[in-house]
């Protein structure tokens, strides 16, 4: 029974250590809500600084600068910031999904009511319009899984959290 006790204590305790190290990564805060996203060190991100892009995983420089790749940028210089995250992913396969079947049904509604003739033509400025904004999300979906949720500078704030940062 003291086994079993100390076990579950031993169990207990290297369970609860994970918690109490938080990880290094840039916290991104919205002015206009102050709800705050953490982008963890180590993510695939694309950062836009003065026109050019850098695309990769980033760690920590220091305690003002970013790397990725091989490049090291200043956080005070990035533009715009395209983090991918799992809800990004989800939110790109929903709208691609939604959007490719909307697309297609305006598509084909547009097709069988020029088909139709008559009456049935006063329908294509819907027909055409659910056609043109499921392919627009579609669209949208798509550049959400392959950059990600975009966070520009103009409306997010950057700051680096880093507790111990490696030389």
């Amino acid at each position: 029974m003291k086994n079993a006790l100390l076990i579950l204590c031993f169990i207990f305790f290297s369970a609860t250590t994970g918690v109490a190290q938080s990880p290094n990564g840039i916290i991104v805060k919205n002015y206009k809500n102050q709800k705050t996203k953490f982008i963890e060190e180590g993510s695939k991100i694309t950062v836009k600084k003065y026109g050019q892009i850098f695309k990769g995983t980033f760690q920590l420089a220091s305690n003002e600068a970013i790397l990725v790749n091989s490049d090291t940028i200043l956080i005070s210089e990035v533009q715009e910031l395209y983090s991918k995250t799992a809800g990004s992913n989800i939110g790109g396969i929903a709208s691609t999904a939604v959007g490719g079947w909307a697309g297609a049904g305006g598509i084909i509604g547009t097709a069988a009511v020029l088909s139709e003739g008559s009456y049935a033509i006063i329908l294509i400025p819907f027909t055409a319009a659910i056609g043109a904004l499921g392919t627009f999300g579609a669209i949208k979906g798509i550049q959400l899984l392959s950059r990600g949720k975009k966070y520009k500078s103009v409306k997010w704030e950057y700051t680096l959290k880093y507790d111990k940062i490696p030389k």
